[in-house]
C-alpha cells in the first residue's frame, strides 16, 4: 500500500511556506538509514509544469489535471528500511505535534500493532486547503503534505489516476468517488 502512495505523490510536493505546510525535517535523519528513499519537493510552478503533460482529451487525465488545478504544492518523504525497528511510531511525535493547532482536523486514523495511518485536513476560514497523510510501520514510513488540495475527491482522483490508490471515505468505508462519477453500489 505504501509503495503505491509514492507514485501518486510525485505531483504534490510544495516548496512554498504556506500555513498548512508541515516541517518534515524530523524525518531527515532517517534518509541515511533507508535502503530506499523518495523525497519530493514541488512548488506551485513545478506542479503546473507537470500537469501540463496531462492530456485534456483523455478522460482520466483530464480529471487528474482538474484535481491539481488548485494545488500549491506538496512535500513527500518515503523511506523503506532493511531492518525492522530503525523507525518507530514514536518518531512521528514531532510531526503530530505540529497538527495541534485549530486549523488541523484528523478525519481518519487507523492503528494496528506497529502500523499507523492518519489523514489530516487543514482549513483556512472554514475552507479545506490542505491535506496530510501519514502511513508508517516498522519497516517504512510515508508522509505526504498536499498544500492547496480542496477536496477529498480531488485527492482520491489523483491517487486513482497515478497510483491506483482508492482512498476510503471516512463515513462509509467505500472509496471516495471521483468527480463526475456515481458512487459504487455493492448491493
Amino acid at each position: 500500500m505504501i509503495r503505491k502512495l509514492m507514485v501518486a505523490v510525485w505531483m504534490m510536493i510544495a516548496g512554498t511556506c504556506l500555513a498548512q505546510q508541515i516541517d518534515l525535517k524530523s524525518l531527515d535523519k532517517f534518509a541515511a538509514l533507508a535502503k530506499n528513499k523518495t523525497e519530493i519537493n514541488m512548488d506551485e510552478s513545478m506542479v503546473k509544469a507537470a500537469a501540463s503533460f496531462l492530456d485534456d482529451k483523455d478522460k482520466d487525465e483530464a480529471v487528474a489535471k482538474k484535481s491539481v488545478s488548485q494545488l500549491k504544492g506538496i512535500f513527500l518523504r518515503a523511506y523503506e528500511f532493511n531492518e525492522k525497528g530503525i523507525f518507530k511510531l514514536e518518531d512521528l511525535k514531532p510531526l503530530l505535534d505540529q497538527l495541534k493547532g485549530p486549523n488541523w482536523t484528523s478525519f481518519l486514523r487507523v492503528q494496528e500493532s506497529n502500523e499507523q495511518v492518519e489523514i489530516w485536513m487543514h482549513r483556512t476560514n472554514g475552507q479545506m486547503d490542505g491535506m496530510l497523510l501519514i502511513a508508517a510501520e516498522s519497516g517504512e514510513v510515508v508522509v505526504m503534505n498536499a498544500v492547496g488540495v480542496a477536496s477529498l475527491s480531488d485527492f482520491a482522483a489523483l491517487g486513482e489516476k497515478l497510483g491506483g490508490i482508492e482512498i476510503p471515505s471516512p463515513v462509509s468505508n467505500q472509496p471516495v468517488p471521483k468527480p463526475g462519477t456515481a458512487p459504487k453500489n455493492d448491493d
